[in-house]
């Protein structure tokens, strides 16, 4: 993206209008409007059930029962969704080999359609659900009551635009993630962001009563992330932070780090020392998500290592300390010691 085309970006989010053909617009609705819109979702989702619209859980039972989803699509999303976060990893893992860079991008976009794929299945009815029919009068009432023409509401009976085309536009106007990205650490937006405190100009020309639209309130977002980015101990090349892929590794990799040093703080804090001192504690586990925090203490080695030890005892059945590789790693090791300071 140019200069040029992240400035046309910039005024169209600091506005907050939705710009549609002959000078109407739709404008940032106020918190007053926001309550109303909540309202009306309220009204439309029970006149929708009294009529026996069935829930977006009802719906879902429904397409289980008629075999339009199941088990095995919830279990192929979570799946999906681990894929892409361990690409992640390996890419930033591999960010100093642009030839490996370049083929796990490659599944990881095709994760990232096969994830939408799904996720577009199990949504398909969402639109015939109460939930669903609610949200579209709740948009069209927010639609109806922030277009304007004229600065004047715009009325949609008389005119040639419809509640349709401006809601449709509306829809359309939402900015993709990756491009708020690139907005948020680039000029113009950049400096716009760097001098704003100083100079006491608003960042967005929304009157004082207007909720923000969710443009800015991403823009925002990001524009916090990087800078938290650029202040933290570990903060990675300008390479990477401009790599969204490799970025989204390095912030699984950060999450998962700081969740193994609180678990292993927790741990700390609960052993004796003889437990602490031990080269392999026993843990017993309660539930999935237990299981996932004592699995996170191991490092990496660790847990090659387990899965070493549990492919042999899958082929044995039965193993003895010496099946295992790492242990007799370990025994060679002593002997070579013993070795070198016997002579």
């Amino acid at each position: 993206m140019n200069h040029h085309d992240r400035e046309f970006f910039i005024y169209k989010i600091r506005s907050g209008k939705v710009f549609l053909k002959n000078r109407i617009l739709i404008k940032p609705p106020s918190v007053d409007l926001s309550v109303e819109s909540c309202l009306v979702y309220e009204k439309a989702y029970e006149e929708a059930f009294d009529d026996e619209v069935m829930t977006e859980s009802e719906m879902l039972d429904w397409m289980i029962e008629h075999d339009l989803w199941g088990e095995e699509n919830e279990t192929k999303i979570e799946g999906l969704k681990k894929d892409l976060e361990r690409l992640k990893e390996e890419i930033y893992n591999n960010r100093n080999n642009p030839e490996m860079v370049s083929q796990i991008r490659q599944y990881l976009r095709a994760g990232e359609k096969q994830l939408k794929q799904q996720l577009d299945i199990k949504g398909s009815y969402y639109q015939n659900t109460c939930e669903g029919v609610a949200q579209v009068e709740k948009i069209s009432f927010l639609i109806e009551n922030s277009t304007y023409k004229n600065n004047k509401l715009y009325q949609f009976d008389d005119g040639d635009t419809t509640v349709q085309d401006a809601m449709t536009a509306w829809y359309a106007d939402v900015i993709h993630d990756s491009t708020c990205r690139e907005l948020a650490r680039n000029d113009p937006w950049k400096t716009i962001w760097a001098i704003n405190e100083r100079s006491g100009q608003k960042l967005f020309s929304n009157k004082e009563d207007e909720e923000l639209t969710y443009n800015q309130k991403s823009l925002l977002m990001w524009s916090q992330m990087y800078d938290n980015i650029q202040e933290s101990m570990e903060c990675p090349s300008n390479d990477v932070i401009n790599d969204d892929d490799m970025l989204d590794g390095w912030f699984i990799i950060q999450s998962k780090k700081r969740d193994r040093e609180k678990v292993e703080k927790e741990f700390e804090g609960s052993a004796s020392d003889r437990i602490k001192n031990s080269d392999e504690v026993f843990v017993m586990s309660h539930s999935n998500k237990q299981t996932q925090s004592i699995e996170a203490i191991n490092n990496p080695l660790v847990q090659q290592i387990k899965k070493q030890r549990e492919a042999v005892i899958k082929k044995k059945g039965v193993a003895e300390q010496h099946d295992f590789a790492d242990e007799r790693l370990k025994a060679r090791n002593k002997q070579t010691q013993a070795f070198k300071d016997k002579f």
